[in-house]
Formats: structure tokens, sequence, C-alpha cells
């Protein structure tokens, strides 16, 4: 391998090459890997409620602990006298043996086990987390760690081909070969799991197994047995730089940490993919010729760096032909109809995020936003602005990032601004933020945001816009009327009655206070 000073030396030219396009990539792969920066509300952090009642008594600590003391007993003589009509009473398997004879059923049986020993009989919880369970499994295994191929390819093409688009992400799902590349990143990762056991093993094994993905994103069509032959290939006599190539990352990680993880997202992932796509392309270049049937992109290979992208034969020669509508412009004009159908999408979006997160956290379903509709007007008006306000501005993502950063923070601050003076409630506060303004907008959001526009503008729009084009006209407009007519019904009774109520909204203190002291 190559020393780390020159692949850094490469690496940081790479960086460099369109380097909003670059931030914007590595942001948009995040979120998709990791399920979000958590920072992008934190609405749920705040903990917010409905009403705020002051009391002149206080519950001392010895009421508080034979209530708590008492819920406990009452609670054991329960279970106990429950527990103890049974035949068997003791034990784990006592519990499978008992459900499985009072249900007649062995698999009602295990699962009801399942529910008394883990969910306390709660079968609603055990449903739930159940479905999703299997839901967030599908899409890690889909989406999550398909979509790592897709950030790869694009660092690949763009070391040499600086033109290369940011719908590289969507490599996967472009040759058709999602279950594939899913069905070998989920071998390794369990291949991986057994070799942690043995901790020492585990290492090794990380960085044996650690051009997997760059392999993938290479030749989609390899089998199992030979990427892990190949990686182990690439990866012999290497693992130990590879090791201290990460060590040689631990300043930048430590840097994020003071400075709110700004410096990683505008600088170090960038830099690290960057990084890595050279230590690929650099252990590949000593035995391209013994495995060249599986290192078979020859259009990787030019050594000069060129301002154009990757050369559409090259994917016709090593792939199948891909679907057309993952294929990205986005310069493109969108009709009316679509500029509808966005901010629905967005809106209802925002609802899902948010309510998701909510669900996560507390495990208990909240109807984000002011409405009572599935949608956040807010998210649905901000992207349609970037779309709108922002069109002639779409060849500078710099200057995209820096509208939208603005722009964003005057939807989202007067959108506060609004609801409180007219409303006297708040559905979100980010008091205590670094860099907050009247706990209305902070900067950490609104850094979020601005990428998020980019991710709108360059990514997500055009993607959407292929497949709003698949819709029959007629059908589009029956389905914009259908929404808008359900969407004003909505908003026009929210603004006589806003949604409100635990976990909701957060009642002004200040107006509250006033209301009491003049009744």
């Amino acid at each position: 391998m190559s020393s780390r000073k020159e692949l850094k030396q490469k690496a940081r030219k790479s960086v460099k090459s369109h380097y909003f396009r670059n931030v914007i990539l590595v942001f948009l792969a995040s979120l998709l890997v990791a399920g979000g920066y958590d920072y992008v509300t934190n609405i749920f952090d705040s903990n917010p409620v409905s009403n705020i009642e002051i009391t002149d008594k206080i519950p001392d600590n010895k009421e508080e602990a034979k209530e708590v003391i008492g819920d406990i007993v009452n609670k054991h003589d329960t279970a106990k006298n429950d527990f103890s009509t049974k035949k068997y009473n003791r034990g784990v398997l006592a519990v499978f043996f008992n459900q499985i004879m009072d249900n007649d059923s062995f698999i009602f049986g295990i699962i009801n086990a399942f529910n008394s020993l883990f969910f306390k009989g709660n079968i609603s919880i055990f449903i739930t987390i159940l479905i999703a369970s299997l839901i967030s499994f599908a899409i890690f295994l889909l989406i999550q760690n398909v979509i790592i191929i897709g950030r790869n390819r694009y660092f690949l093409e763009q070391r040499k081909y600086r033109n290369t688009k940011i719908d590289k992400l969507l490599f996967p799902y472009k040759v058709k070969k999602t279950w594939q590349l899913a069905r070998i990143l989920f071998v390794r990762m369990i291949y991986q799991f057994l070799w942690d056991l043995t901790i020492i093993g585990g290492i090794i094994k990380h960085y044996e197994y650690s051009m997997i993905p760059y392999i993938l994103a290479e030749n989609p069509n390899i089998r199992v047995k030979d990427a892990f032959k190949l990686s182990k290939a690439l990866t012999n006599g290497n693992k130990f730089n590879l090791f201290k190539l990460d060590l040689s990352f631990i300043g930048w990680k430590i840097l994020a940490s003071f400075t709110f993880n700004l410096s990683s997202i505008f600088y170090f992932d960038v830099y690290e993919q960057c990084t890595y796509a050279e230590v690929y392309m650099d252990l590949r270049s000593k035995l391209k010729k013994k495995y060249s049937d599986l290192l078979n992109d020859s259009c990787l290979d030019i050594n000069k760096e060129i301002e154009d992208e990757y050369p559409a034969d090259g994917y016709k020669v090593a792939f199948r032909k891909h679907k057309k509508w993952l294929s990205i412009d986005y310069r493109k004009n969108y009709s009316v109809v679509n500029y509808i159908l966005f901010f629905f999408s967005f809106a209802i979006f925002g609802w899902i995020y948010e309510v998701a997160i909510g669900f996560i956290n507390d495990g208990i379903f909240i109807n984000r936003g002011t409405m009572l509709g599935p949608w956040l007007p807010i998210y649905g008006y901000g992207g349609l602005l970037i779309l709108l306000l922002l069109k002639h501005f779409r060849e500078k993502p710099w200057l995209v990032f820096i509208l939208a950063f603005v722009l964003c923070g005057v939807i989202e601050y007067g959108t506060a601004w609004y609801l409180e003076t007219f409303n006297h409630m708040k559905w979100w506060d980010y008091s205590g933020y670094f860099l907050n303004f009247q706990g209305r907008i902070c900067l950490e959001g609104l850094l979020v945001f601005g990428l998020g526009g980019c991710g709108v503008t360059y990514f997500i729009a055009p993607i959407l816009d292929n497949l709003f084009n698949l819709i029959k006209p007629k059908i589009k407009i029956i389905i914009c009327i259908v929404l808008l007519v359900v969407f004003w019904t909505d908003f026009i009774y929210s603004t006589i009655h806003p949604n409100t109520g635990e976990g909701i909204t957060t009642i002004n203190i200040v107006t509250k206070i006033n209301l009491n002291e003049n009744i």
C-alpha cells in the first residue's frame, strides 16, 4: 500500500473538486445510513407539555416512597397469585409450558410466553415492537446497508471523473442488484459479528472485510465467495497499515466533538471517504492483472482527471440496463401539478419523520404539528420555496446552501413567532442550543436545513418528479384536488382548534401566569 501521506494528498485534492457536491452526497448518505442526524430539530428533547399547573402542595419523599413501594408490593402479590395457580410456577421453561398448554397451540403458546416474559403480558406492545423490528430490519437490509455501496461508487468515479453526479448514490438500485448486494453485506455482517466474539479475530476480520463494499461498488455481479476472497487478497499484508490509517484520523474525530460535529459534516466525512477510495484503487492496482475477471471495470482505470462523468458505455459493458426513472436532472422545469405533489410529499415526510422520532424515543404515538392530518406544512412550504425561489441558482451548490439556510431560517422563525403570538403556544423550542435566537431557530438546525435544501434540489425533487410523471395526468389532477380539499378543510378547522396536547405543545408560561393573575 502506498504511503498515508501520498494517499491523503490525493484525497484532499478530490475533496476540493466540487466540494459542496461532495458534502451534500455524504450528508444524504449519512441521513440514510444513520437514520438522520439527531440534531435536525431535536423537538422531542425539549420535553414539551400542554399544561403547566402550579400547586401549593408538593408531596414529600416519604409519601412518594410509600406509593412506589405499595405499587411494587401489589404487582408482586398479583403476579404471585396468578402464577401460583399454574401447575409449574418456577423457571423460564415453566412459562413456556403453561402458555402452550393454555393456548392449545404451540406457535401461539411460544408467542404468548415471550410476551409474558419480556412485555409483561401487554400484547399490543409486543405486536408493535415486532412489526417495528421487521420494518427496521428491512430498511437496514435494503437501504441503510446497500446505500453505502452507492456512496463508495460515487467516490470511486469522482476521483477521476470530476463531474460525477449525485445520483451515483442510487447505483445499487440502478443496476438492479439490490438483493444480491444486500445478501453479501448481510453475510459479511454475520461473519463479522461471530469473529467479534473472539475480540482479536474481530479486529483482524474488520480490516480483511473492509474492501467488500468497494468491490461491490465496482462489480455488483460478483458472487459472495469471490467478494470475500478478493477482499482478503487486497488486504493481505496491509491490515496493519489500514489500522494505522484509522488511527491517523483520531484528531479529526476529537475535533468533531468540539465543533458540534460541524467539522465532520463540512470536511472530515468527505475527506475520509476520498481517502478510502484512494486506498481501494491503490490496492486494486497491484492485483488488477491477477483478478482481471473480478476487477473488470476498466473505465475506473483512467490516469488523468477529467471534467466529465463516467461514460454511459461503461455501464452497458459491465452491467444490465439501469432504471431510467432513477436518473437525475436537477436543471429540469417542474409542472404546476408536480409542485403541488412536492408540497404534500415534503409535508407528509416531515410528519412521518417527527412522529417516528417520538415513537422511537418515547414509545408512544404523538400527532405532531398544529393540524390534525398527517402533514407538517412547514416542511412542505420550505421544500417548495427552495425549488421555486432558488431555481436560478442551481448551478452553484454553495449558493443554494447559503440561500436555503437563510430561507429556512426565515420560514421557521416566522412560523414560530406567529404560533406563539396568536396561539400562545410553542410547538418547538431551541432554548439552550448553541447560537439560538429566542428559542425559535438555532445554528445547528439551520445548517442541516441548508444541506437538506441542497438534497431536495439536487436529489430528492428530480427523483420524485420522475415518479410523478409515471402517473397518468388525469389521475394526478384528481389526486391534487382531493389533497387540496382535505388539506384546506383541515387548515381552516385547525386555525380555530389547533392540535395541542402532551408532547405536542408547550404553553407560553409567561402568558399562562398573566392569565392566572387576571383571573
